[in-house]
């Protein structure tokens, strides 16, 4: 081969290389935007992962006032059958 030729080969290389190179940028372009709307995807779940949470904490707080609601309404019936049985035995009693 001629120097010429070997000119015009490398040159060609330079250029494929060129090309290769150009293509990689955008693909690692395109890699990066996709990351970035990863990104964004997994702070909205987070967002809303940390919202879902704290809905279930607030209805396990109210599901355990209303069970304690029900354990005192229970108590309060019961001892209202109680003395309302206390006031039955009191006027069943002989005089």
């Amino acid at each position: 081969m001629q120097r010429g030729d070997h000119r015009e080969v490398l040159e060609q290389r330079i250029q494929r290389l060129g090309e290769c190179l150009a293509e990689i940028r955008r693909q690692m372009e395109g890699l990066m935007a996709d990351n970035q709307r990863l990104r964004e995807i997994v702070r909205l779940a987070e967002s809303e992962l940390r919202n879902r949470r704290e809905q279930v904490q607030q209805l396990e707080s109210e599901l355990h006032a209303l069970q304690n609601t029900k354990l005192e309404a229970r108590a309060q019936i019961e001892q209202a059958i109680e003395h309302i049985d206390e006031l039955i035995a009191q006027h069943e009693e002989p005089s």
